[in-house]
């Protein structure tokens, strides 16, 4: 249902992938799925197109809830070590800024919070050219605000330490806006960075995190990204071949793409977006940001982020109607998940090949 381009957006600098080519072993590490039939010959197609994309990953998981329990679960990759799994951390990157926006969407339905507030209001310290800017600027990336310029202003960036999101602002926030032409986006991760600051002094919490769990309480379940956290080990290119990175952290991106999770977790929570958990299903067309649609063909609404940058690639699929979440999480920026994502995601909610090409 999501064939034609409807998702169809890396959101990661092309300048920066890396592509790491392996041979893969994966395997089904559990099933029990609630919704369609568990048939050998679905679970041997869903193996089959992980498998395929597993040999590009040292890591690679995936997991697919159907009505909130685990349905099926992979694990493949060359390079897999003890840190590796369906449970394990890995760098979600761009897949937070789906998250950053649900929480804006849930604050605005238990607080009356006006998405169109101008965010001087909110942070009159921000620099006089934000005049006019509001929420909803920022959320739909049509604010103006400056995505990476360069493989160094990504590194360059990547290289702080940050506590808070006020301790990333200086890196962009001076720099001028250039607002896209009418109808149009332009992507920015910085932009999410500056709502990342916003929601912690519209929430007044002490941190990222905690800003996140009071808007979306149990329902988040990631968590900010660190030098010495724990997670998968991250895996980059440099030119010469694939190598292990240490203390690689996306840590001041914040709910623009510096949050962990493990495939489960990244699953979980979209099942409860799915179940309605997050936010009122009924808003639904007018969620912001470019991530959530509607399949008119299949009577589908659904949400989709993809995430990726050196040392790690992941994708969040959810299909509402069937309560569908794909979650995949790799450790290296490879080949892109969103096709195996809309596959796994259509084998078990039991769209027939003339229904995908729809």
């Amino acid at each position: 249902p999501l064939a034609g381009g409807q998702v169809n957006k890396r959101n990661t600098p092309q300048m920066i992938g890396s592509l790491l080519t392996a041979s893969a072993g994966a395997a089904s590490l559990w099933l029990g799925l609630t919704g369609q039939a568990a048939t050998p010959v679905l679970v041997d197609r869903a193996q089959a197109a992980f498998d395929t994309v597993a040999q590009t990953y040292p890591a690679l998981n995936a997991t697919v809830m159907v009505d909130g329990e685990i349905a099926w679960e992979a694990e493949g990759g060359l390079s897999r070590d003890a840190a590796d799994g369906v449970t394990a951390s890995y760098n979600v990157y761009s897949v937070a800024k789906m998250l950053t926006a649900l929480a804006y969407v849930r604050l605005a339905e238990t607080t009356g919070l006006d998405l169109e507030t101008p965010v001087l209001e909110i942070d009159p310290d921000l620099p006089v050219h934000y005049d006019g800017v509001s929420l909803r600027d920022l959320l739909d990336h049509r604010a103006g605000v400056r995505h990476y310029t360069s493989r160094e202003d990504w590194i360059s960036f990547s290289d702080r330490r940050c506590v808070t999101p006020a301790d990333a602002l200086d890196h962009f926030i001076d720099a001028p806006l250039i607002a896209p032409p009418e109808g149009e986006i332009a992507y920015s991760t910085y932009g999410y960075v500056l709502l990342s600051h916003l929601l912690v002094l519209l929430t007044g919490a002490d941190s990222f995190d905690a800003a996140m769990q009071s808007v979306l309480g149990d329902t988040y379940l990631a968590r900010r990204d660190a030098a010495d956290a724990e997670k998968a080990a991250n895996w980059v290119d440099p030119g010469d071949g694939p190598e292990l990175i240490e203390g690689l952290s996306a840590e001041c991106k914040f709910g623009a793409g510096g949050l962990l999770a493990s495939s489960r977790e990244l699953a979980a929570m979209g099942a409860a977006l799915a179940a309605g958990e997050m936010v009122d299903l009924n808003v639904w067309s007018d969620l912001p940001g470019p991530w959530a649609g509607y399949a008119e063909s299949a009577d589908l609404h659904y949400a989709a982020h993809s995430g990726g940058s050196p040392g790690g690639r992941s994708f969040l699929l959810v299909y509402v109607e069937p309560q569908i979440s794909v979650a995949l999480t790799g450790n290296a920026d490879s080949e892109n998940l969103q096709t195996l994502s809309i596959e796994l995601a259509d084998l078990f909610a039991g769209f027939d090949n003339e229904t995908r090409e729809e």
